[in-house]
């Protein structure tokens, strides 16, 4: 039991790193929350729309964050080396290639927008909406692909206190003007849907505008220049691939196995897609927990691992553990007895508002089980096992919810409830994978000297 608990000096530590992460990543959920409210008074059809036309925004999302993933490896690890050059260079190469997987994106939204759209919808009605939002959604893509990259680079080296900051600015400058856009304050047109991807795009502008500013004026541990981004270190991107390929993999058919999940769900019962949209924006503010420990692992283990100091890497690992499933225990209780209170906000119809209440109940009470998942996962990632976190992330979704979820809604008549509920406890079977990927210990190890 005494490997489990830290002493004060741990979690003061621990807090200090995780605090102003959960605290930027809070801001930032409760306003998504807000905005997703304010998308669900113009009524069903839009929140529906834009819960559709976001799936192919999750799938970006996921591709960033797996070379952002590979990337805070190596910066984590080689920070704990004191080799603050190539931290250097490895920011570089994640620019570049976020920069080149944002333009791919951009390319098929502008291409071929209907037909990825109608990939999760078939409804007239929802694919038009949809593609009234992505018209402007799409403008978001690049600048988020540099501030994402920036972000994960700062956080993989302890520096978090200043994307508090940061997070706030975009987060409320996208809230006020939704405010004003989606509704048509200020002497201006109620642009609904549109106005949602417009108040983003600009937000998401002023987030990188601010974060170049930083690097430019070299006031934190890394730069920004031209030249980095055209003169890429070879050998590096080579050892990075390495990381770079499954934890990328990992992610994409991570957020494929979701979107199918979600096919599944469109299958059962299309009219309550509302309620996912809903429950997956509150969970987003019980989720600051993994921000937070992602950023404590990186700091606590990875950069102990870069240092050589193996054993205490893995007596921190525990105590993280530990730690992360005490907060998540007590998140889940708050949770459980506010989700009729969320549920109330919504200007939706009332089986919409009571599905709300049963799936963020199942989801709060399975919470500190995705916490023990995420907590092993991340300690996977910052030791460089990233085949065993493919094999315990994307390789257990589609082993059991993808291939439940499909099989369930294409040959039964279960209820969505249901089929969300057997889909999502079976994270719990994943617990034990996970626990065994952990104990068996490859990620003990200093990649910097590999």
């Amino acid at each position: 039991m005494k490997k489990f608990l830290g002493n004060k000096t741990f979690y003061l530590t621990t807090l200090s790193i995780a605090l102003p992460i959960m605290a930027q990543q809070f801001v930032t959920s409760f306003v998504n929350l807000i905005d997703n409210i304010m998308i669900g008074s113009v009524g069903s059809l839009a929140l529906t729309s834009v819960t559709v036309a976001n799936r192919i925004y999750l799938i970006f999302n996921s591709t960033l964050f797996g070379i952002c993933g590979a990337a805070g490896i190596f910066i984590a690890q080689y920070y704990g080396a004191k080799d603050h050059r190539k931290c250097q260079k490895i920011l570089d190469i994640n620019l570049a290639c976020g920069l080149l997987v944002a333009i791919g994106f951009v390319i098929a939204l502008l291409i071929i927008p209907r037909q990825l759209i109608e990939i999760f919808s078939s409804s007239q009605a929802v694919i038009d909406e949809s593609m009234r939002y992505i018209q402007f959604a799409v403008l978001t893509y690049i600048p988020y692909a540099f501030s994402f990259s920036i972000m994960m680079a700062l956080r993989a080296v302890g520096i978090n206190k200043i994307q508090l900051v940061i997070g706030s600015i975009t987060v409320l400058t996208n809230t006020t003007l939704n405010f004003i856009l989606i509704f048509g304050h200020l002497g201006l047109p109620a642009l609904g849907v549109q106005g949602a991807a417009i108040a983003t795009s600009i937000a998401r502008f002023l987030e990188l505008g601010i974060y170049l500013v930083l690097l430019l004026r070299k006031k934190y541990l890394f730069t920004f220049s031209i030249s980095g981004l055209l003169h890429l270190d070879v050998p590096l991107i080579r050892s990075m691939i390495k990381k770079a390929i499954p934890l990328t993999a990992n992610e994409i058919f991570f957020s494929l196995g979701l979107s199918i999940i979600f096919l599944s769900y469109m299958r059962c019962n299309e009219s309550l897609i509302p309620a996912i949209s809903v429950v997956d924006t509150v969970m987003q503010i019980a989720y600051i927990i993994f921000s937070g420990l992602s950023s404590a692992v990186s700091i606590l283990i990875g950069n102990r691992l870069g240092a050589n100091q193996i054993s205490e890497a893995r007596d921190n690992a525990y105590k993280l553990i530990a730690f992360g499933v005490m907060i998540a225990i007590v998140i889940a209780s708050i949770f459980v007895s506010i989700d009729p209170i969320i549920a109330s906000f919504y200007n939706v119809e009332d089986i919409i508002k009571k599905t709300i209440v049963t799936l963020l109940t199942i989801k709060s009470c399975l919470l500190p089980v995705y916490c023990y998942n995420a907590c092993v996962f991340f300690t996977l990632r910052a030791g460089g096992d990233t085949f065993s976190t493919m094999l315990m992330d994307s390789g257990f979704l589609w082993g059991a919810g993808v291939l439940i979820s499909t099989v369930l809604s294409m040959f039964t008549n279960i209820s969505l409830v249901y089929l969300f509920t057997i889909v999502e406890a079976s994270d719990i079977m994943k617990l034990f994978i996970a626990t065994y990927f952990f104990k068996k210990g490859r990620w003990a190890k200093n990649i910097t000297t590999a």
